[in-house]
C-alpha cells in the first residue's frame, strides 16, 4: 500500500530538520573547540596576586604569581628579586623563573587564603639593606634674595711716655660682602686703611660669583678662586673659572668608605652596633640577611661590635674590624676640580695683581674599590706641562698608604717628583710618615709663575727633599696625650733643616691643665725652643694661665686671667695678664669683651715701660632680608630670619632658647648650617593671651650663605578662654579627656581641676567632651566687650 501524501510530507519535514540539527551540531563544533582552547590556555596562565611569607614570616608585600599546567608557581625576576630572593643566572627582569630551579627552594600555596609560604637557604636571599638614617636627603628650603655684609672695624692709638707725645696708629674696615638669590651667590671682600685720618687705602680682595647644583653635586665659581688641589700638589689663587664636585652639598653622601655588617636573623629582632663603648645604631630587624654599610665613624682603626636580640633575649654578638681615613673615597664615586685663568698676585697687597699668562688646572678623585683610591692632576701653561698620577688605597689595620709620581717639562728642562705616604692608628696610638722628593728642574705653576728675582733662585720652587714623621699616643686612662714628630727639609738653596719636636698634656680631675712642647734644630742652623703652662678654671667662664717659654735668644714668664662671655647669651668679658722677659721689657695688658646679638666689641690697652698702646674694634654683619634691615653677630654660613609679627616671643634653635623677638616682631638666627635639617621653633608659653599659633616649629634647609625666612603667621586679636569643666555632681572631669569645639578643627583636652584651655572662641560656643562612659556637652557664651583672655565656669557638662 503506498502513502499518503501527508506521510510523505512528515518524512521529507523530519529529514530536513534532522540534517538542519546536524548541520548546527557542525556548525557548533568549532566554537566548541575554541572555548575549550581556550579553557586549555587559561589553565597555562593563571595569575594570581599572593600575600608572601618567607620561613612562615609574613612580609606584609602582595607578589604577582603564574601558576603552570603541572601546578608548578613562577614569577618574573623583577618581582622575585623584589622579594630578596636571589634569582641564579642572568636575564631581564620580564623574564619568568620557576620557583622549582631555585637552589633550595620550597614552597606551599593555599588557594583559600590565597598566600605562598617559601622556605629557603639564606645563601639564596638577597641581603636586606638596612639604612643608619644618615643618608637621606634632606629637601631644600626656598632661598630668598638679600644681602649680607659682615664687617671688622678697628682702630689703634699710642703714648711715648719718654715724649709724652700721642699718635694715632691707624684704622682698618674689613668688609666680606654677598648677595645671595636662587640665581647664585655674589661676594666681594676688600679692607681700608688709614695711616692718617685724612686719607686712606682700599684694597680689594675676592670677587666671586658661585652657582651650587645640589641635585649634581656641582658648583661653579667666576672671578677670584682657589684652584683644586691633592695631598701632593699645591693650590694657586686665580682669576678665571672653576667647575668642582662639592660634596658639602650633600650631607646624605657619606663620601669615605664604611665599615660592613652583615648577619642573619632566624626571626624578627632588635640589632645594636658599639663603636668602642658608644652605642652607634639601634634598630629592628627581618628574619634573614641584612646588611648595613652607611654607619658613619671616626677616622682611623677601630672595632665595632653588633649585637642581635631576639623576642627571647637570645643574644648573638659579632666583632668587625675596620680602618676609616678621609683620604679615600667610596666605591663608584668621583671627585674633581677643573680651574682656568690668570694667576693672582699680590693677594692682599694689590687689587688688581694677576699674571697675564692664561693657566689651567685639573684634579681627579676616583674611588675605584672601597680599599683603592685613584688621583690624576694636571696643570700648565705655554711653556709648562705639568701632569702626575696617584693612588691612596687600604691595607686594613695596617692602615692608608699613598704613592704618587709627577713630572713637568719647562723651557725644555724636565724634572720629576715623587710622594709616598702612610698613616695608621692602633689603639690609642696614631702614626703618619710620608716623604717627597724632587729630581732635575721640576717645576708646578706656583713655582712657575712668581716673579724671578735676577741671579736668585725661585723662592717657591718644592725643595729636593721634605720627609715627616709623626707618632701620637693617646693615655685615656689618665687623660693626657703626648706626640713626637720629625721634619727634615733640603732647600734648593740652603742648609738643610732637622726639627724635632715633642708634646704633652694633662688634664687633672679638677679639670687643671698642664701643657709642654719643645723643638731642637739638629741642622746647621741650629735652634732650640721650649714652652710650659698651666691653666686652671676658677668657674663662671673664669680660667687662669701661667707659662713660660725659653729658646736660643732668651726666655720669657707670663700669667693672664679670662671671663670669657657665654657662648649662647653672650654678655660682657675680660682679660688681664703680664710678661716679663729675659731682656728687661716687660708688658701688662688688660681687654673687655662683650658680646650681643648686634655684634662684639672688644677695647684693650697695653704697655711697658716706654709706651701705652691702645686699640678697639667693632665685628658683627648687617643684613638686609626679609623685608628689612637687621644687625648681627658675623654670619658665616646660612641665616634665618624668624617672623612671629609679635614681639616678645622666645625663639628656640634645635631646642635650647636664642632669644626673643624685636619690636617688629622678628629675631635672625645666625650660625644655621647650610644643606642640613635646622629646627626653628617659639615657646608657646610665652605667647600673649590673643595670640593663637597655627604652627609650633619649622625644619628649614638653607643653601650655602644663603637666608630664608621663617614665618609662623600668629594669629592675633584671636578670643581665647580657660573653662571649668564638672559632672552632674560637681566634680571635675577626668584630665586627659578629649574636648572638641564646635567649628573648630582644634583638639583640646582637659587639665588638672576640670581646666579646659579653648582658642579662637565665638560669642556663642558649644563643646562636646568625650568621657569613657558617655560623651556630654556645654554651652557657654561670652561678652564682646571683655578681655581677650577669659577664665569662665564652673559648668555642669551635661
Amino acid at each position: 500500500m503506498g502513502k499518503s501524501a501527508r506521510q510523505l510530507w512528515l518524512a521529507r519535514s523530519t529529514s530536513t530538520c534532522f540534517a538542519l540539527f546536524v548541520a548546527f551540531l557542525l556548525a557548533l563544533l568549532p566554537a566548541a573547540a575554541q572555548e575549550a582552547e581556550k579553557a586549555d590556555v587559561a589553565r597555562e596562565t593563571v595569575e594570581l596576586q599572593l600575600e608572601v611569607k618567607i620561613k612562615g614570616y609574613p612580609l606584609d608585600l602582595i607578589a604577582a604569581f603564574v601558576q603552570l599546567p603541572d601546578g608548578q608557581m613562577a614569577s618574573q625576576r623583577s618581582e622575585l628579586e623584589e622579594l630578596g630572593i636571589n634569582v641564579p643566572g642572568e636575564g631581564p627582569p620580564e623574564e619568568v623563573i620557576n620557583l622549582n630551579t631555585i637552589p633550595g627552594l620550597s614552597y606551599a600555596f593555599d588557594d583559600s587564603s590565597q598566600s605562598i609560604d617559601l622556605q629557603l637557604p639564606n645563601s639564596s636571599r638577597i641581603a636586606r639593606k638596612i639604612s643608619s638614617g644618615k643618608g637621606d636627603l634632606p629637601k631644600l628650603s626656598p632661598t630668598g634674595t638679600g644681602l649680607v655684609v659682615n664687617y671688622n672695624a678697628s682702630m689703634a692709638a699710642g703714648y711715648d711716655i719718654p715724649k709724652s707725645s700721642a699718635a694715632f696708629d691707624g684704622a682698618s674696615l674689613t668688609i666680606d660682602a654677598r648677595a645671595f638669590s636662587r640665581f647664585g651667590t655674589l661676594r666681594q671682600s676688600a679692607i681700608t686703611t688709614s695711616r692718617e685720618f685724612s686719607n686712606a687705602e682700599v684694597i680689594r680682595l675676592d670677587t666671586a660669583f658661585s652657582y651650587s647644583d645640589q641635585n649634581r653635586i656641582l658648583q661653579y665659581n667666576v672671578g677670584d678662586v682657589i684652584s683644586g688641589n691633592l695631598r701632593w700638589t699645591r693650590p694657586v689663587r686665580l682669576g678665571g673659572g672653576q667647575v668642582r664636585r662639592n660634596f658639602a652639598l650633600r650631607p646624605d653622601i657619606i663620601t669615605v668608605p664604611l665599615p660592613e655588617f652583615q648577619g642573619s636573623a632566624e626571626v624578627p629582632s632588635t640589632i645594636d652596633i658599639f663603636v668602642g663603648q658608644s652605642k652607634a645604631y639601634s634598630g629592628s630587624v627581618e628574619p634573614g640577611p641584612f646588611q648595613i654599610d652607611d654607619l658613619p665613624v671616626l677616622s682611623g682603626s677601630g672595632k665595632a661590635t653588633m649585637v642581635l636580640t631576639d623576642a627571647n633575649g637570645n643574644k648573638v654578638e659579632s666583632e668587625t674590624e675596620f680602618y676609616s681615613s678621609p683620604y679615600l673615597l667610596a666605591r663608584g664615586l668621583t671627585d674633581f676640580s677643573v680651574e682656568a685663568g690668570v694667576v693672582r698676585r699680590g693677594f692682599g697687597t694689590e687689587s688688581f695683581g694677576y699674571a697675564d699668562e692664561p693657566v689651567g688646572f685639573a684634579s681627579l678623585r676616583y674611588g675605584l674599590t672601597n680599599n683603592l683610591t685613584a688621583e690624576i692632576h694636571t696643570e700648565g701653561k705655554s711653556d709648562l706641562v705639568n701632569g702626575g698620577i696617584g693612588a691612596e688605597f687600604s691595607l686594613n689595620k695596617l692602615g692608608v698608604f699613598s704613592l704618587a709620581g709627577a713630572g713637568s717639562i719647562h723651557g725644555g728642562d724636565a724634572g720629576y717628583f715623587l710622594f709616598t705616604g702612610w698613616e695608621g692608628s692602633f689603639g690609642n696610638f696614631t702614626a703618619s710618615a710620608s716623604t717627597a722628593r724632587a729630581f732635575g728642574n721640576y717645576l708646578d705653576l706656583a713655582a712657575a709663575t712668581e716673579i724671578r728675582t735676577p741671579g736668585q733662585p725661585l723662592a717657591s720652587q718644592i725643595g729636593r727633599a721634605v720627609d715627616q714623621i709623626t707618632l701620637g699616643y693617646d693615655l685615656a686612662e689618665i687623660d693626657s696625650d703626648v706626640a713626637v714628630s720629625f721634619i727634615h727639609t733640603d732647600p734648593m738653596k740652603g742648609a738643610d733643616s732637622y726639627l724635632i719636636g715633642a708634646g704633652f698634656n694633662h688634664t687633672f680631675e679638677s679639670d687643671i691643665t698642664i701643657f709642654m712642647n719643645g723643638y731642637a734644630d739638629l741642622g746647621k742652623e741650629g735652634g732650640y725652643g721650649g714652652f710650659l703652662g698651666v691653666s686652671i678654671p676658677l668657674g663662671e667662664n673664669i680660667s687662669t694661665k701661667s707659662s713660660g717659654s725659653m729658646s736660643r735668644t732668651g726666655w720669657s714668664v707670663g700669667a693672664e686671667a679670662t671671663r670669657a662671655p657665654d657662648p649662647d647669651a653672650g654678655g660682657y668679658g675680660w682679660r688681664v695678664g703680664h710678661t716679663e722677659a729675659s731682656d728687661g721689657n716687660r708688658l701688662a695688658r688688660a681687654q673687655g669683651l662683650y658680646d650681643s646679638r648686634y655684634g662684639n666689641a672688644k677695647a684693650e690697652i697695653a704697655g711697658d715701660q716706654d709706651e701705652v698702646a691702645g686699640a678697639a674694634s667693632f665685628e658683627g654683619a648687617a643684613v638686609l632680608a626679609g623685608g628689612g634691615l637687621m644687625f648681627a653677630q658675623p654670619i658665616s654660613d646660612a641665616f634665618a630670619i624668624v617672623d612671629t609679627g609679635t614681639p616678645d616671643v622666645g625663639v628656640k634653635y634645635e631646642n635650647r632658647v636664642v632669644g626673643k623677638t624685636g619690636s617688629n616682631g622678628k629675631l635672625l638666627l645666625t650660625k644655621l648650617r647650610s644643606y642640613s635639617r635646622n629646627k626653628v621653633s617659639i615657646d608657646v608659653d610665652e605667647l600673649p593671651p590673643d595670640v593663637t599659633a597655627k604652627e609650633t616649629e619649622f625644619v628649614v634647609v638653607p643653601s650655602d650663605g644663603a637666608g630664608v625666612v621663617v614665618d609662623f603667621n600668629l594669629e592675633s586679636d584671636a578670643r581665647n578662654a580657660t573653662v571649668i569643666l564638672t559632672d552632674a555632681a560637681g566634680n571635675h572631669l577626668k584630665e586627659g579627656s578629649e574636648v572638641l569645639l564646635d567649628g573648630s578643627s582644634e583638639q583640646f583636652f582637659v587639665g588638672y581641676d576640670g581646666l579646659v584651655y579653648l582658642t579662637d572662641v565665638g560669642e556663642k560656643n558649644r563643646i562636646k567632651v568625650k568621657l569613657p562612659s558617655n560623651d556630654c556637652t556645654v554651652v557657654f557664651e561670652i561678652k564682646p566687650d571683655t578681655d581677650l583672655l577669659q577664665d569662665l565656669g564652673p559648668f555642669q557638662c551635661t
